[in-house]
Formats: structure tokens, C-alpha cells, sequence
């Protein structure tokens, strides 16, 4: 029996062991999923399920056809968009963490393996948007697919070039940008192949590519009206607003202080592994001409997770990283490179100190684990369904108003409401972030304006006496107004005219 287990587990082709960890993946995520749609983004994905139309936003530039079409196939089952875009997401990690066992499993050892798919389960924000309605966990799944086939085909001469081009392109009709992202690991595959092998496998990455494209553009009004919303989105909401080419050196340090605080919000307690590991890693490469581990200790395999990374990060520190999941295209490299590192100290050494190596893995994976689920942070279990709590509040309050007489202002929570509230026509976003002028006419029969959001709610403070607020609360506002009057925002202030 002993002897039969052991055949079992030191089997990387065993089904048992990726069957048991997407279950783990499973459950713990589906106890904790959020009932609202997160934010922005996630409303957009549900109005896109609604209508697909990129030049309404829905959803926003590129598309995410695939994460949008997705949901609206599990909508048909659950009748909720975002219970349906959130089971996609879960989806997606089950693929990411079954392909983190077999990447590692194959590369290393089964133990890596395992190792490996435990460390990206528990990696913190990884489990987070395991609960959301967000496309981001798309960022690791094609990753660690694309980056496995590359990796076949380019240091271990196995034929997997094909594999690579279809992850490659069914992974830029979840997250377009992958499509720049692992080019570098498709052409690698390419390297040294036959060329009528790299012509086919290009034609599988255009031709996955188109097959997405089209059908995007097309529901969007036209290759012209969706290049023109592509264009505007990123020329206007990334380089003008963010990166250095507009910016200058103040926004590379934020870039560099966003990605590296990120990236420790996924890691948290696996951070001491992974730098050692890396470190590890490195040290081993350096040593190679000496002491060969297995007798052929290669910077290749470095040089590998360099491909993998260096493009990711480079955009994320050269133009723009506005969210805490997109380090999700490079964590995994992250993850193997340091487990590899880890691998090649122990697997020689002493069983005590491999045992004691175990014990400090659970214990990493406890305290992630304990943050996750106590930790009062936005990005932990308590972020999330307090987001909850606050989009119900919002969602009650408006509805306690009949329609034709209130006006919705708003700012964060627009396109939530729009969702939800689509009998509420009366809704306008107010751009917070920007000094310029904005005039908002009262409609006939508007009584009241309510102020939803925060950010707009402290603008409140400047009007007239007779708003009134919430008690306890600091999220919405009632303002009377009269026939005649409009909205007024400028220079930071909001006001009532005449």
C-alpha cells in the first residue's frame, strides 16, 4: 500500500494530484464570492453580457471578449452576472494552479510541483480576485500555459510549438494585452524550429488572434469605430494620464512604487521564499562551470524566467500599472523560478531538512491564509464584502427615491448603477480627478440630487446649507433643487446655479 502511494505520488502524470488542487482552488473560493459587481470594470463586463459594444465601454477597450462571452454562457445557468463572471474567474485560477503543477511538476519534481501550485492558491490577492468579477486571473492562467509550451519547445527540444501560438491566442481573447506580453515567449518557441513549423504556429497565433478581433470590432459598430474608442482609450486614459511620455520621471517612481507594492500585496508571507529562492536560483547558474546540479546546471533556465518577465514588467515600470492584478502575468515566473531554487538545495540534502522545508512552506501558507481571512485591509475577505455592504447600501438608497424626481451623481459607482438601476435615467458621472468645468442641468420634474461616492460627497460640503446627509454616513448626500438649476462642478468645488 505504502509502495503504491509512493509510485503515486512520484507520478507527474497523475491526475489525482491537479484534480485535488483545482478542488482546493474551488473551495476556497466559492464560501467567500462576492454578491455585487466589484467595481468600474466589473460593471462594464456585466453591461458587455447585456450588449456587447466596446464603443460604449461595454466593455471597456480592448473587448476581453472571451472573459465577457464566458459569463454570459454561465448566465444562462445562474441568472446573475456577476455570480457567472465570478465563476469564470475561478475557473481560470483552476486552470492557472493545474498548469502551475504540471509546469513545476515536470521542470523540477512532483514535490515542486505541488510546491509551486500551493504557493499561487494561497498567494493573497491571487485568492482575492478568485472572488471578483475581474479578468485578471486570466493573466496567470495563459501565462503559466504559453510559458510551459515555450519552455518545452525551447529548452527541452519537445515539440510544443503549436500548444504555445493556441495558448497564446486563446489567452489574448481573455486579456489583450497578453497578445505584447508573451510575444516574446512565442518567438522564443520559434527559435531554431522548422519554418514551415513557425509559419504554422504564427498563423494559429493571427489567426486566434482575428478570431476574437473580428467579431469584436464588428459588434462595436466597425473596425473604425473600435479603433478609434482603442486609440482614444489608451492615448487619453493611459499615456496622457499616467505614463512617463506625458508624465516624466515622477511617473516611472510611481510606477516602480505601484508594481513593488502590488506584487508584496500578492505575496505578503511567500516573499522571504521567493527572494531567497530567486537568489538561490541564481547562485546555482553562477556555480554551474563548478558544481553542476544533475550535471548541467545552464543559465538557460534563468534566461528563461527573464524572457517571461522582463516584457511585463518593463510596461508596468516604463508606462502604466493600474491595478493589483496585473502582476499577475509575471507572478508565476516568479513562484517557479524561486521554487527551482529552492529544489536544487534541498534535493540533495538531508530528509530532516526537507521535512523541516515542508513545515516552513505551511506555515507561509497559514499566515497568508489568516491575512486573507482577518486581515482589515481592502484587498482581503473584510475589503470585499465590505464593498459589498456599501454597493447594497448605495443600490437601497437610490431606490428609495422614485426615478423621475431625483438626479444621480456620482463617481466610482456609475457604471454599477447603470447595471442595476437602469429605470434610474437620471444618472451622471462626475469626474472628480480633473479641475475642469462641469455643467449638469437639473431634468423637468427633478426635485433632488443625490450624491453618491466619497469622493463626491465631500464636495458636498461646499453647497448651500440645506443639503442634507446621512447620518453616520459619509457616502451620499440629498440636495433640493429647483426647476431651472444646474449642477456645477469646477475647480474642486460644486455648486448650485443660479
Amino acid at each position: 500500500m505504502t509502495l503504491r502511494f509512493s509510485r503515486w505520488l512520484s507520478s507527474a502524470d497523475s491526475i489525482a494530484i491537479p484534480v485535488a488542487l483545482a478542488l482546493l482552488v474551488l473551495i476556497t473560493r466559492a464560501p467567500f464570492m462576492t454578491q455585487y459587481l466589484y467595481n468600474w470594470d466589473s460593471a462594464n463586463f456585466a453591461l458587455g453580457m447585456r450588449s456587447f459594444d466596446v464603443s460604449l465601454h461595454q466593455p471597456h477597450p480592448p473587448g476581453y471578449p472571451y472573459y465577457v462571452w464566458s459569463g454570459g454562457l454561465l448566465h444562462l445557468l445562474f441568472s446573475n452576472a456577476n455570480t457567472s463572471l465570478v465563476l469564470v474567474s475561478i475557473l481560470l485560477q483552476m486552470a492557472a494552479v493545474i498548469g502551475m503543477y504540471y509546469f513545476a511538476a515536470r521542470l523540477f519534481s512532483v514535490t515542486a510541483g505541488i510546491a509551486s501550485a500551493l504557493l499561487l492558491t494561497f498567494s493573497v490577492t491571487f485568492w482575492t480576485y478568485g472572488e471578483l468579477a475581474l479578468a485578471y486571473s486570466a493573466l496567470a492562467t495563459f501565462s503559466i500555459l504559453t510559458g510551459h509550451f515555450a519552455y518545452q519547445t525551447s529548452l527541452l527540444g519537445k515539440d510544443r510549438l503549436l500548444a504555445c501560438a493556441a495558448c497564446y491566442a486563446a489567452g489574448t481573447g481573455f486579456r489583450p494585452d497578453l497578445a505584447l506580453f508573451l510575444a516574446p515567449l512565442l518567438l522564443l518557441a520559434c527559435w531554431r524550429q522548422p519554418l514551415r513549423r513557425v509559419a504554422l504556429g504564427l498563423t494559429i497565433a493571427g489567426g486566434g488572434i482575428l478570431l476574437w478581433l473580428i467579431p469584436t470590432a464588428l459588434l462595436s459598430g466597425g473596425f473604425q469605430p473600435y479603433g478609434d474608442t482603442l486609440f482614444a482609450y489608451f492615448g487619453t486614459d493611459v499615456l496622457e494620464r499616467y505614463a512617463p511620455t506625458t508624465k516624466g520621471l515622477d511617473a516611472v517612481l510611481i510606477n516602480v512604487r505601484d508594481t513593488s507594492q502590488y506584487l508584496f500585496y500578492a505575496l505578503y508571507a511567500e516573499a522571504a521564499l521567493v527572494v531567497t529562492g530567486i537568489a538561490l536560483l541564481l547562485w546555482q547558474a553562477c556555480l554551474s562551470g563548478r558544481q553542476a546540479w544533475k550535471g548541467r546546471v545552464r543559465w538557460a533556465q534563468p534566461g528563461f524566467f527573464v524572457v517571461w518577465v522582463a516584457p511585463v514588467a518593463s510596461f508596468y515600470l516604463l508606462v502604466h500599472i493600474g491595478d493589483p492584478g496585473y502582476v499577475f502575468g509575471f507572478l508565476p515566473a516568479l513562484l517557479l523560478a524561486s521554487v527551482g531554487g529552492w529544489h536544487r538545495v534541498l534535493s540533495d540534502t538531508w530528509e530532516q531538512k526537507r521535512m523541516l522545508a515542508a513545515a516552513g512552506l505551511t506555515l507561509v501558507l497559514l499566515v497568508n491564509v489568516v491575512l486573507f481571512l482577518s486581515y482589515q485591509k481592502p484587498l482581503m475577505l473584510w475589503g470585499l464584502q465590505a464593498r459589498d455592504v456599501r454597493v447594497a447600501s448605495y443600490l437601497n438608497y437610490v431606490q428609495s427615491h422614485d426615478p423621475e424626481s431625483i438626479l444621480v451623481v456620482s463617481y466610482d459607482s456609475y457604471k454599477q448603477l447603470r447595471y442595476y438601476l437602469p429605470g434610474y435615467a437620471n444618472s451622471v458621472w462626475l469626474d472628480t480627478t480633473t479641475p475642469k468645468r462641469q455643467v449638469f442641468p437639473t431634468p423637468d420634474g427633478v426635485q433632488w440630487v443625490i450624491l453618491i461616492d466619497p469622493s463626491v460627497f465631500a464636495l458636498a460640503q461646499s453647497l448651500p446649507a440645506e443639503a442634507e446627509f446621512l447620518p453616520g454616513e459619509n457616502w451620499a448626500a440629498l440636495l433640493p433643487v429647483h426647476p431651472g438649476q444646474s449642477l456645477v462642478y469646477e475647480a474642486g468645488r460644486l455648486r448650485v446655479e443660479p
